[in-house]
């Protein structure tokens, strides 16, 4: 099990999504977020590699293609920090 930390970005992001109500999207962050508390290695927790130990989870709803990208954190492996929350510029 891990912790999974937001950095600021994604925590801005995911306020935003909360203040505007949308709870479709959020529920299916909240989902992919569980994926990697529960097992960063699990491989729907690794659906896309960006290199240097960062990697990448499609998140969509029915109308919005978002992406979370995560790396482990180089001091605590226990630890996992989300980097970037977003709609997804590669759907």
């Amino acid at each position: 099990m891990a912790e999974v930390k937001l950095d600021a970005q994604p925590s801005q992001a995911y306020a935003a999504l909360e203040k505007a109500g949308d709870t479709r999207l959020l529920d299916a962050i909240d989902d992919a977020l569980d994926i990697l508390e529960a097992d960063p290695g699990d491989a729907q927790a690794r659906r896309r590699s960006f290199g240097g130990g960062r990697w990448g989870v499609p998140v969509r709803d029915r109308s919005d293609d978002w992406l979370i990208v995560w790396e482990r954190d180089t001091e605590a492996d226990d630890l996992v920090v989300v980097r970037y929350l977003g709609t997804d510029p590669f759907a």
